[in-house]
């Protein structure tokens, strides 16, 4: 199609007239190869333009259209949905801002602002001549989501799902759900009952068809794309038909195991202060749900099968195996939740040593059983239990365990302490801490635990055995006593710190899924905090960070938001994706192995080609490809080519070097358009041209600025660990040792190519940064190419 562009100059307020010599430049351009209209219009939605121009494009005079003003996106936008109606595809639009590249800046000399004007035209031009029609791709999608981990985020994020339409299965590897909040004996702020919450979760998803539960289940493949995943799934054999079993519990009755609570609640020490709590047949865990028990076969004596003859519904069977299947499902929600960090690590306390020392976690337990202070267990009974401790950070904020803070350590134990006093006024709770973190409406737990009497001590102490007592002796020296304080506990509740559930690990190799230095799974926690590098995979709750039950459903609810356009039985994708020319490809698969986020998959030659649903259409394949044969349609690699061939090298005159900036769309261009409009004295040397991201721009781009006299090229991104793209200012900076080889080989000093990181508000640092660039450039003296 060749191109019969209208350029449209929209002089708004007659700034541009102002600026330089308008006419002359309407002139020169309208003997342009392929613009068959020019002209200067000062209100670009008038009736009478719009009508002409719908009559023109079916017609066919026009086909691409370069609007030239200070246009914003949502006017480009309404430009585009306006002329598609008649015929013009929105991707055969350009628009080129003269106003951000300075040229109205009246400190500039005329000829100069008329001479980079003209520049900044031939360069768009150069493109337009480019562009070709464009329409996104639709891709068939199923309606249900994967939820992996039944903990109060997976539920509830299920839970609203269903609500929407759209089926849910969760996979859970334990025989029942809700997680360790399930364990939990009270909620803060409320102190309201866990298990209301999750019922309430529990009661929608299990009256709805569309959802599925499968317990004691582990996704063992993930296959296929966002929106056309195959997950295959191994379920562990429960010994119990659950379409039958009601939990009437006949079977416990005849079951001869007893079984302590450790192996019950999967607990370490507060087994020793129990007596022998359950069965080897028993609901399920850690919440009843489904209502089907289930039989830890390991505890069975050979040949027993008692249960079985007990059931009345014929619901046992011993004789099950694991078993796996396939489901489909359109996106995936890891919710698996946290554990306890062990705190047998912390060898100086001694945790596995010491009965009377239990976990925050096994503390809950024996709150929420109502086992401490009933007196049916003598050694928990309240009745002598006079002083009980809470020692905080026990492996967190530690170098050698968790480095970091787990965020809800201070609050629990501050919960824990207050549902104490109420029940015994009299008992002693020490807080043994090295800061008191209660963040927001946290802080009236912290007002109520001091008001009721708990003592507050900001001291590290030393625990060892109170010989003879059967207790725990802690010695600290009191900061604002300023003297030693020896107590011996009745109880120590050690604070252990969130550390990922034991399962991260193998849930990442599967969903190959990055982990960040932590052991959670990575995100873009600024902007992006639900999604992962993997796309149509979401991660969520204590998956992600430690954090509160709030802020886990919350997150959870994000992730199943962003998650919903696959779920809609078909999705769009942008036509802005990647395309290889196989013709020059030599299948070296530097895209496969640097892609953020793992997009590339082989066709059936063993040429790369980008999985569409899964492509973030970054363009980091496009500058990294050392052969140049990967492009983004609509910035193909052609098309910004003729723009940089384009370029007038010697806009500036005599002895002033010229700049080509590559600025990455989402922080070096704001900042660099920011300086501009805001009359910031930029120096005028620089043409910028906006691209998706700083690592999309390819060598062979720089060395032919170089090549054609430009005499500096920077390249604007973003900050370290602040790419949207995951890696793009990384990628750019790992090929500059062979862009430096290259340049030396054309005698050009590698210097003359610079990278920036910027953030989006810094307009000063921009300007700083191209003034000492200019001033280096200026020292260097031309490019050599230049002529």
């Amino acid at each position: 199609m060749a191109p019969k562009i209208a350029l449209m100059i929209w002089d708004q307020g007659g700034r541009l007239a102002q600026a330089v010599d308008l006419a002359a430049l309407v002139k020169q351009l309208v003997r342009a190869k392929g613009v068959v209209r020019s002209q200067v219009i000062s209100d670009p939605w008038t009736p009478e333009l719009l009508e002409d121009l719908r009559k023109a494009i079916p017609a066919g005079e026009i086909n691409r259209l370069l609007w030239v003003g200070p246009f914003t996106s949502e006017q480009a936008v309404n430009l585009e949905v306006e002329l598609k109606a008649a015929g013009l595809n929105p991707y055969l639009h350009h628009w080129c801002d003269l106003e951000e590249q300075g040229v109205g800046a009246p400190e500039v000399d005329a000829k100069i602002r008329h001479r980079k004007a003209a520049a900044l035209l031939q360069m768009a031009l150069a493109r337009t001549r480019l562009l070709e029609p464009l329409e996104p791709v639709e891709l068939p999608a199923a309606d249900a989501m994967l939820i992996l981990g039944a903990g109060v985020a997976g539920l509830h994020a299920a839970a609203s799902l269903v609500d929407l339409g759209k089926r849910v299965f969760l996979v859970e590897k334990e025989s029942g759900v809700g997680g360790k909040v399930a364990l939990l004996s009270r909620f803060y702020p409320r102190l309201c009952d866990p298990h209301c919450g999750l019922r309430f979760c529990l009661d929608k998803l299990g009256a709805s068809p569309r959802a599925e539960f499968h317990t004691l289940s582990t996704l063992v493949a993930l296959e296929g794309s966002p929106g056309n995943f195959q997950a295959r799934i191994q379920k562990q054999p429960r010994y119990i038909r659950e379409e039958r079993c009601n939990g009437c519990g006949a079977c416990a009755a005849v079951c001869p195991v007893d079984l302590p609570a450790r192996q019950v609640y999967g607990l370490e020490n507060i087994g020793q202060l129990l007596p022998a709590t359950g069965k080897a047949i028993h609901p399920a865990a850690p919440m009843a749900f489904p209502a089907a028990w289930v039989i830890d076969r390991e505890h069975c004596p050979p040949g027993c099968r008692e249960c079985e003859g007990a059931c009345p519904s014929g619901a046992v069977e011993l004789d099950q195996t694991p078993e796996e299947q396939v489901l489909q499902a359109g996106a995936v929600l890891v919710t698996t939740g946290w554990d306890p960090y062990p705190l047998s690590r912390v060898t100086e306390l001694g945790y596995s040593r010491h009965g009377r020392m239990i976990t925050n976690l096994e503390m809950e337990q024996l709150l929420g059983a109502d086992r401490l202070g009933d007196g049916s267990i003598p050694a928990l009974s309240l009745a002598d239990l006079k002083e009980i401790g809470f020692l905080q950070c026990v492996g967190s904020r530690d170098e050698r365990h968790l480095k970091y803070c787990s965020s809800v350590c201070c609050a629990a134990a501050l919960k824990q302490a207050l549902q104490v006093k109420e029940r015994a006024p009299e008992a002693n709770c020490y807080v043994f801490f090295m800061d008191m973190r209660s963040p927001g409406f946290d802080e009236e737990l912290y007002l109520r635990a001091r008001d009721l009497g708990v003592i507050f001590i900001r001291e590290k102490p030393r625990v060892e055995p109170a010989p003879g007592t059967g207790k725990l002796a802690v010695s600290v020296i009191d900061p604002i006593l300023g003297r030693p304080l020896r107590v011996n506990l009745d109880l120590l509740v050690l604070a252990a710190g969130m550390a990922p559930s034991q399962g991260t690990p193998e849930v990442a190799q599967v969903l190959n899924l990055p982990q960040n230095s932590y052991g959670f799974f990575e995100s873009h926690h600024q902007c992006h905090p639900e999604e992962s590098q993997r796309t149509g995979i979401y991660a969520a709750g204590c998956a992600r960070e430690p954090m509160k039950v709030g802020h886990a459903i919350e997150s959870a609810h994000l992730a199943a938001m962003k998650a919903l356009k696959f779920l809609e039985g078909a999705f769009q994708v942008a036509p802005t994706f990647p395309v290889v020319d196989k013709n020059k490809c030599d299948q070296c698969k530097r895209c496969m192995e640097e892609c953020p986020f793992a997009s590339f998959v082989f066709d059936e030659k063993g040429f790369p080609i980008p999985d569409l649903a899964k492509c973030r259409q970054c363009g980091n394949c496009m500058g990294l490809c050392p052969l140049a044969v990967i492009s983004l349609k609509h910035q193909t690699i052609k098309q910004t080519a003729a723009q940089v061939e384009t370029m007038d090298a010697s806009f500036m005159g005599d002895g002033e070097p010229v700049v080509l900036a590559f600025l990455c769309e989402n922080d070096a261009y704001p900042a660099a358009r920011e300086a501009m409009l805001s009359g910031l004295p930029v120096p005028p040397n620089v043409i910028f041209t906006r691209v998706r991201c700083a690592g999309s721009v390819n060598n062979a781009l720089v060395a032919d600025a170089l090549s054609f006299g430009i005499d500096g090229v920077l390249i604007g991104g973003c900050q370290e660990g602040q790419c949207h793209f995951v890696r793009g200012s990384q990628l750019v900076q790992k090929r500059s040792g062979d862009l430096g080889d290259k340049l030396k080989k054309m005698m050009i000093e590698p210097e003359r190519v610079r990278f920036a990181s910027l953030e989006i508000r810094d307009a000063k640092e921009y300007m700083d940064l191209l003034h000492s660039y200019v001033a280096d450039l200026k020292a260097m003296g031309p490019n050599p190419f230049k002529i």
